[in-house]
């Protein structure tokens, strides 16, 4: 058993793996910030029974429960959220 040579082998495999991984979490993060800067599209998904537009259908799902538990005549200024 060489002792000398295993330390030497981890130790450098170690460092090696650190160095890639903070490397990687460099370039995710940068990649991430980089999307923020995007301006974010339009709402497309139309309210049926109000003129609020959605991006997602949960929104529109949500907003529609909400509707019908507290009735349709609420302004959008009224709504809690």
């Amino acid at each position: 058993a060489n002792r000398p040579l295993w330390r030497h082998t981890i130790k450098t495999g170690s460092a090696d793996f650190e160095k890639t991984r903070v490397a990687r979490a460099e370039l995710k993060r940068r990649e991430r910030k980089q999307r923020l800067h995007l301006p974010k599209p339009a709402p497309s998904i139309p309210c049926s029974q109000c003129p609020r537009m959605f991006h997602a259908t949960l929104g529109l799902r949500s907003h529609l429960r909400f509707k019908r538990h507290h009735g349709p005549y609420l302004h959008h200024h009224q709504w809690p959220y």
